[in-house]
């Protein structure tokens, strides 16, 4: 620089951007995962709260005691249980005296929860469930820790299951000879396997800026609308919010896929392992989302500077 000598960065290959994911980025998709899990679990509880008190199981008492408690943990599952005896006492008085199953009008419901899911769970996996609870913890490890390194290594092996079966239906549905039929679903295979990162940069490319264009035009239209109750001024805060999020989209759209299918593998990873072990702490959510998406991210960094380093 200081001899006045231009310098070109490299361009990174298309199978090393796949795994090329700055920390800001994590962090910045960390924050904002993390927020809205926060928000949505005390919006369940909120509303499991109301289910209860219209029920009458709750006293005002103890229903604010329960909005003043950081977590409904154990508390969740007893409103739940004392519900769904009320169902059963109702459902069996019906019976004796109608002679038929109805449900009352006035009965309360209860909302779907983790709890009543994991409940259901554990009734259909009967004795297996502690065989069926350690595979999926496995799986979810697997997948919430190592969910970019696991899109990067299988991207080729499922272009290329994807395109060679796509050429093996062609060929098959136009009744050539099976040598034929074969040797095509072999090319696709191969095509698919070598064009993988590119097209998957690809389809990032174009998703992203179209999820851009829809959220900004939702966002800059809606605005512009709630400010000034405008049809016309917010028709042209659509256009520019289209505008605006189509480009930062498309700037973006690298960091931004990658930050969706981390904050994606860590949330399926999570949602498994809460149905399969339960509330163990408070706020296990977030927590437990939070490590793993930390984990994938160094881990994706180590895997990006060990496979490519010598490269760059």
């Amino acid at each position: 620089m200081d001899q006045r000598v231009d310098l070109e960065r490299e361009e990174l290959p298309a199978a090393a951007k796949l795994t090329d994911l700055p920390m800001k980025w994590v962090l910045l998709t960390l924050l904002l995962c993390i927020g809205v899990s926060e928000l949505a679990q005390r919006v369940e509880r909120k509303h499991l709260i109301q289910v209860a008190r219209e029920a009458g199981l709750l006293k005002e008492e103890e229903v604010s005691q329960a909005e003043k408690a950081d977590e409904l943990i154990s508390e969740r599952e007893k409103i739940q249980q004392r519900i769904k005896e009320l169902q059963d006492r109702r459902k069996r008085a019906e019976e004796l005296v109608n002679g038929k199953e109805e449900q009352a009008e006035d009965e309360p419901s209860i909302p779907l929860s983790m709890e009543s899911l994991r409940a259901e769970i554990r009734r259909l996996a009967g004795d297996q469930y502690d065989n069926y609870r350690r595979f999926a913890t496995l799986v979810a490890l697997l997948v919430g820790g190592l969910g970019l390194i696991l899109m990067a290594v299988f991207v080729r092996v499922l272009a290329a299951a994807l395109l060679g079966s796509i050429a093996w239906g062609v060929t098959f549905f136009l009744g050539v000879e099976p040598w034929i039929m074969w040797s095509a679903a072999g090319a696709g295979a191969l095509i698919g396997a070598w064009l993988a990162p590119r097209l998957l940069l690809a389809n990032m490319l174009v998703n992203v800026a179209f999820a851009g264009m829809v959220l900004g035009g939702a966002a800059v239209g809606g605005g512009v609308y709630l400010a000034t109750a405008h049809e016309l001024y917010s028709i042209f805060g659509l256009g520019i919010g289209l505008v605006v999020g189509a480009l930062l989209g498309f700037k973006f759209a690298r960091p931004l896929f990658l930050s969706a299918v981390l904050a994606n593998a860590a949330g399926f990873a999570t949602l498994v392992l809460w149905l399969a072990w339960g509330d163990l702490f408070p706020h296990f959510w977030p927590v437990s989302f939070g490590g793993l998406m930390i984990l994938d991210a160094v881990a994706t960094r180590i895997y990006h500077r060990v496979r490519w380093g010598q490269a760059l």
